[in-house]
């Protein structure tokens, strides 16, 4: 059947399947390879989801062109509900159309969750006119919630779904028009589902997460992600399946055949229905190559299958590997889209007919292009919660960097800790030249921003290349760029070239033993890490099981040379764990040596000691400072993520900071690091007031998911969130004393602190 015509919103669509349109007629398009594009042929991009009688005319001619020259054509709409809205002549020609009374039902989210309300468990909701949605009013329905979704009857894309809250601007809403209010459910998970009724039985395709985003007090559609589902537990995973059954076999019997979507809204452990979809999904294509790679019918097929237009195949279970994200004219800059459409981190890029050069007027919230991953784009994290990557989706919040909050100069730098940032190729061809760029810890290198703040900015992390942060060299300079927004110069740290490929007399590289960072060196005391030889690892680190084997006397070797011939203000004893008593005499005898040979601080990292008088020891030795790093609060958590580390019990932390701030003061001279990212916010918030109650001057990193790690499929927090949370850690810090360490502006590099250099 080579006549059928695709009818729909994007070419793309019809991507990655081996049925073959005669052609299409499409909102977004290229204009060649059969298709007519409304977009490409108007010269503008407009917002799909409003309707536009322009566009609606262009779709009549054109289907009554295709009618006229072909009798035997048939058209195949991406939304049923559309077609009803041509005339007998071209309805005629389509094909896989359910009866109008029963899409309309289906179509209608009032309607439809009314009904299905007496079968699966729905978002609470209640039915109002227009000029009844006050804020106040609907605080008096749904007691308790302060935030609330107002939907019309009919809509799609998240246009026609509105946020109100205390704080929203006058909703224009049709005064005597109906519609449905539910309680905002914040940290909810939004999911789709694919089914197919064929001979009165559901087929259940495999779910997605959608990507749903909070813009303009609109919740808005920006893409699916397939992969991200995995980490859904398989309770979930079979009630989901369940209830997608259950929906399928109560539209059968309404006498529903074929494909149509259905959204769900996850809470916790709680699943609720939203709404149905009697059409193809946005989300269609990535299953439509899932069923190309396991040899099967694609899900135009399926669905014609049952109307008896195909012949009818069997269809096993398959996988989805893939993620999407679409771009709309809201959340995406060219300089960034350029980045990002070349991108090596790209399965495909979906132009739809976009021209990224061309001067062409948009529409608010009109659709550009969509990108393909094999990787998955968004994660839930540590507390269930849904994020996104912020590289893919920047936050208004970050764009105010650059504008409110243009004088505070830490902004800038947390952003960057959380984006990471690209060299351009002149960048590199000009630091190639100068030398060896030193590789920080967490996969970054160390640079300096306004002269005097250093940054541990990541360069190798996932979606890196997406960063609005790019590093370019102009005018004999390295200058920092948001998008085009320049910032301000920038000094990226080098090797000293007595250090590279330098080695001990016994063949150990001195950076297995030693990390030059900024103005101090971190000392390694043991090649090994106990908790990593005893599968106890922490699951953040990407530090290796076993380093170049090397002794104490490699370790003296390379204090003596860095003494005489590197440039560095102070020693950093730590990384890795030799045993889980802490290997005390190997870090005393290090410290001994190094007050034998000189009066620079040193610096302790370690973990609690379980004996107090091994801290009297260690301060007699010469140690200047310490930090017992909890990294979270939460015990229990700890214990999960640091199966080794995280068995240390906090009271074993509570007695060492309690006779260190005995030995050292409590003046900065005892730390402990959170890292923001696994904590809930409360109880990180909890744990910093804890600290500074004792005198315990608090760390905070930024997690950071790194390659070959066991969190690597997460994502950072949302650079709004850490903004937040610095503010309020500062307000508790402040309110002690105390301030976020460390106290050294050059050891800040990857922590939210910020000391004013004057």
């Amino acid at each position: 059947m080579n006549n059928i015509y695709w009818i729909g919103p994007r070419q793309s669509d019809i991507d990655n399947t081996n049925f073959k349109f005669a052609g299409s007629i499409t909102i977004y398009g290229s204009n060649i390879n059969g298709n007519t594009a409304y977009c490409s042929i108007a010269n503008k991009r407009i917002n799909h989801n409003v309707d536009n009688d322009d566009c609606n005319r262009f779709f009549s001619e054109k289907l009554k062109e295709i009618c006229h020259n072909d009798p035997k054509s048939q058209f195949l709409f991406y939304n049923f509900s559309y077609a009803y809205e041509f005339d007998d002549e071209i309805q005629k020609h389509v094909i896989g159309l359910n009866p109008y009374n029963i899409i309309d039902m289906l179509a209608d989210k009032i309607r439809c969750r009314t009904i299905l309300n007496n079968i699966v468990e729905t978002v609470p909701f209640i039915t109002l006119k227009g000029s009844e949605c006050s804020f106040s009013n609907l605080c008096k329905y749904f007691c308790g919630y302060t935030e609330f979704v107002i939907q019309k009857k009919h809509s799609s894309g998240g246009e026609g779904t509105y946020i109100i809250n205390s704080n929203s601007d006058v909703i224009k809403l049709n005064a005597f028009d109906e519609y449905m209010i539910s309680p905002y459910i914040k940290d909810s998970i939004s999911l789709n589902v694919h089914i197919a009724i064929i001979n009165n039985k559901t087929i259940v395709f495999p779910p997605s997460i959608q990507i749903i985003t909070e813009q303009d007090g609109r919740l808005l559609y920006h893409g699916a992600d397939f992969i991200c589902y995995k980490q859904i537990s398989e309770k979930i995973k079979n009630e989901i399946k369940n209830l997608s059954t259950k929906i399928g076999d109560f539209v059968c019997k309404r006498g529903y055949k074929g494909v149509l979507g259905i959204d769900f809204l996850l809470n916790n452990e709680t699943i609720y229905f939203m709404e149905i979809n009697p059409r193809f999904q946005a989300s269609s294509q990535l299953v439509n190559r899932g069923l190309l790679e396991s040899n099967q019918s694609s899900l135009f097929e399926i669905h014609l299958q049952s109307f008896d237009l195909f012949p009818i195949r069997a269809i096993s279970d398959f996988d989805v590997l893939y993620s999407n994200y679409v771009f709309s004219t809201n959340n995406i800059t060219k300089t960034r889209l350029k980045k990002i459409i070349n991108s090596y981190e790209i399965e495909k890029f979906q132009a739809d007919g976009y021209d990224i050069d061309c001067i062409t007027p948009f529409e608010k919230n009109s659709y550009l292009c969509r990108c393909i991953f094999k990787q998955s784009i968004c994660c839930i994290n540590i507390n269930n919660k849904f994020t996104l990557h912020p590289n893919l989706f920047v936050e208004k919040i970050a764009y105010n960097l650059f504008n409110k909050l243009n004088n505070k100069k830490e902004y800038i730098k947390f952003a960057l800790l959380n984006h990471g940032v690209t060299l351009t190729k002149a960048a590199l061809t000009y630091s190639r030249k100068q030398g060896t760029i030193r590789e920080a810890v967490f996969d970054a290198i160390d640079i300096t921003i306004f002269n005097n703040i250093s940054v541990n900015v990541p360069i190798k992390c996932k979606f890196i290349s997406f960063s609005p942060f790019t590093i370019d060299f102009i005018d004999n300079e390295y200058t920092l760029y948001w998008d085009d927004i320049r910032i301000c110069t920038v000094s990226i740290s080098f090797l000293p070239n007595n250090l590279i490929n330098k080695k001990t007399l016994s063949g150990v590289p001195y950076d297995s033993i030693i990390n030059l960072a900024n103005d101090r060196i971190r000392i390694n005391p043991a090649p090994i890490c106990v908790y990593k030889l005893e599968n106890e690892s922490c699951q953040f680190c990407n530090l290796p099981t076993i380093n170049d084997k090397y002794n104490i006397n490699d370790i003296y070797e390379v204090i003596d040379y860095c003494l005489e011939y590197v440039d560095f203000r102070h020693f950093l004893i730590g990384g890795g764990t030799y045993s889980k008593d802490g290997g005390w005499n190997i870090i005393l005898n290090i410290t001994k040596y190094i007050r034998s040979k000189c009066n620079k601080d040193i610096y302790l990292m370690s973990i609690p000691p379980k004996e107090l008088s091994i801290l009297d020891k260690l301060k007699d030795a010469g140690i200047t400072e310490v930090a017992f790093n909890l990294e979270m609060f939460d015990r229990n958590l700890a214990q999960n993520i640091m199966p080794g580390k995280g068995c240390i019990g906090l009271n074993q932390y509570l007695l060492a900071f309690r006779h260190s701030i005995k030995l050292w003061g409590n003046t900065g001279c005892v730390r402990s690091l959170l890292i923001y990212g696994f904590d809930t916010d409360d109880t990180f918030l909890s744990g910093i007031e804890q600290l500074c109650q004792l005198g315990v001057e608090p760390i905070i990193s930024i997690f950071r998911p790194l390659e070959n790690t066991e969190l690597s499929y997460l994502n950072p927090p949302p650079t709004s969130d850490i903004l937040k949370i610095y503010q309020k850690c500062q307000d508790i810090v402040q309110k002690h004393n105390l301030i976020l360490g460390p106290d050294c502006p050059q050891c800040q590099n990857n922590t939210l602190s910020y000391t004013k250099i004057f």
